[in-house]
């Protein structure tokens, strides 16, 4: 009787561990794949100039500029 006993706790413990550990893996797989979609998305801005030449990536082109500026569209707000 105490045989029975241990073996079910255990396959209760186990199959309780083992639900909780499949759900914390597919919470990290979806926060993994909003981070994977979010740089998918890239930075490009279409209310942005680029001006003269330095080491700063411009969002339009793929040259070196010295500076970007963002202008925000404060009516989408």
């Amino acid at each position: 009787m105490e045989k029975k006993f241990l073996f079910v706790t255990l396959a209760l413990v186990a199959t309780i561990v083992s639900f909780q550990w499949d759900a914390k893996r597919k919470n990290l797989d979806s926060l993994m794949l909003e981070n994977v979609e979010a740089l998918a998305e890239g930075e490009e801005d279409e209310n942005a100039e680029c001006f003269d030449i330095g080491s700063v990536d411009c969002p339009h082109s793929d040259i070196k500029v010295y500076y970007v500026q963002i202008y925000e569209d404060y009516a989408l707000r």
